[in-house]
């Protein structure tokens, strides 16, 4: 219940007061199931009331986004590498401004490749909301803060692109190991394409951990209920048939009582 409570807070936290009243379900309304996952983990969910089915409804994803009906997200450490997806869709653009970046060289980057990299004072960037052929959500980068989707990504020149293939080609050949498959078959597919910025596929770190709900049980209300009383169903008025129908059975009855009273007369009288 307290993190039901602190994540409902959270939740509210971020919407207008009017939205929150709305949006953000009350103790009482929720209904508990346990779901089992096609990854065989085994999770328990809350869903609006006990009518809807796990399953049935939609789960949201890392970017709040709405995932397909009964896909849900269960993180992994040995979950595949993520894909790389199709744009199919862009959003809404949000700016964003970063600090400088150190001097020294961050983990992973060798020194003249940091020095032709690093940003030496703070710096702004536009970063697009973007949707992928697999339907999740996801951010993309533009090459500046200008750029427009109807403008198509900036291209580098038919001499500048044979020079990174050739560039590409040689690290390739001295360092087959140096990129795994997934890059090495991008970097082909980007530089077939005219390297574009920005590009029309990105990777999606979404499909790595979506996975499916093969099973549910319920738990019960969140808040438990109490029995309600069984109520009486309200009979229905008589019909006038069925009035008559009745009143003919009575009046046969007392027909047949009157009958036998009065063969009980004849008998005492005969006795004395």
């Amino acid at each position: 219940m307290r993190e039901f409570e602190e994540a409902n807070a959270e939740f509210r936290d971020r919407l207008p007061p009017a939205l929150g009243a709305l949006l953000v379900p009350e103790a009482k309304e929720c209904y508990r199931w346990r779901v089992q996952l096609d990854c065989g983990c085994i999770n328990e969910v809350l869903t609006l009331g006990e009518e809807c089915l796990p399953s049935d409804r939609q789960w949201r994803g890392p970017e709040c986004e709405w995932l397909q009906k009964g896909q849900m997200l269960c993180v992994h450490d040995d979950a595949p590498p993520a894909p790389y997806r199709d744009i199919v869709e862009w959003g809404e653009r949000r700016k964003r401004t970063f600090p400088a970046d150190p001097a020294e060289p961050r983990d992973g980057i060798d020194p003249e490749t940091w020095a032709l990299i690093r940003h030496d004072e703070p710096h702004t960037s536009a970063f697009w909301k973007v949707k992928l052929a697999c339907g999740h959500i996801t951010d993309v980068i533009a090459p500046d803060l200008e750029w427009k989707p109807e403008e198509g990504p900036h291209r580098c020149s038919a001499k500048r692109v044979a020079e990174m293939t050739k560039e590409f080609e040689e690290f390739w050949a001295s360092n087959p190991t140096g990129h795994a498959p997934r890059e090495h078959d991008h970097m082909r597919r980007m530089l077939s394409q005219g390297w574009p910025s920005p590009e029309p596929e990105c990777l999606c770190y979404t499909c790595c951990y979506v996975h499916w709900i093969v099973a549910d049980q319920r738990v019960g209300w969140l808040i438990p209920r109490e029995a309600e009383p069984e109520r009486r169903q309200p009979q229905k008025p008589p019909t006038r048939a069925g009035l008559e129908r009745r009143l003919r059975q009575a009046e046969a009855e007392a027909a047949r009582l009157r009958d036998q009273l009065v063969d009980l007369d004849r008998g005492t009288h005969a006795d004395g």
